[in-house]
């Protein structure tokens, strides 16, 4: 089955295609709005399920995701801009996660900055997260990007040399589901590794023993 992993948002505001979405999935289109603004400005990234009633869909689920231009994004990094790899490996594999619990073994995913092109860190989080959500959920799982939002130089740099690029060692996943407006949702947990390893150690992030 095919699932789509969007965006919550752009840049200057929602996406535009909100309404086809809401249609594609029978939802009416101010509630999905609606929603699609609380992924995008909640403290905490958040995660909305769509599911399609119709078996014979091109597209049997959806998710959409807190963006880099989320609100938890900007409270996540500082400063914000820079790419804050636990933030998008724990979101990235939380929504390809979703996705597959319900079925979905072709992922479509849209690049978590829309409006830019990948970014090489964020590529290399999706390529661990794929790695991850491979030997967990399903060896035969595909994941392709959406054409037009990435540079093919980008990918293929990393790509041929994935194992020269240092890999970060993410905190653990954490994910809360909930019902919101009757739609699915998920909220992620995100933390810094390095932080969390300083707590578990009795050591907060500012140096002093907790």
């Amino acid at each position: 089955m095919l699932g789509y992993a969007h965006a919550g948002g752009f840049r200057d505001g929602p996406r535009p295609d909100i309404e086809t979405i809401a249609r594609y999935f029978s939802v009416p289109g101010d509630k999905l709005a609606r929603v699609a603004a609380l992924v995008e400005s909640a403290d905490d990234p958040k995660i909305l399920l769509l599911q399609n009633q119709n078996l014979d869909a091109k597209v049997g689920a959806a998710v959409l995701y807190s963006s880099t231009w989320s609100r938890s994004y900007s409270k996540f990094g500082t400063p914000y801009g820079m790419v804050h790899r636990d933030f998008h490996y724990q979101v990235m594999f939380s929504a390809m996660a979703v996705l597959a619990e319900v079925g979905c073994d072709r992922m479509r995913i849209d690049c978590p900055m829309p409006g830019r092109p990948w970014r090489t860190d964020a590529y290399i989080c999706l390529l661990e997260a794929t790695k991850n959500i491979r030997a967990n959920m399903g060896q035969g799982l595909s994941v392709w990007l959406q054409e037009g939002e990435y540079d093919l130089t980008v990918i293929e740099t990393v790509d041929h040399g994935m194992a020269s690029f240092a890999l970060q060692e993410h905190r653990p996943v954490g994910i809360s589901p909930y019902i919101f407006e009757g739609l699915n949702m998920r909220t992620v947990f995100v933390e810094k590794a390095a932080d969390a390893l300083q707590k578990v150690s009795g050591v907060t992030p500012s140096g002093t023993k907790g």
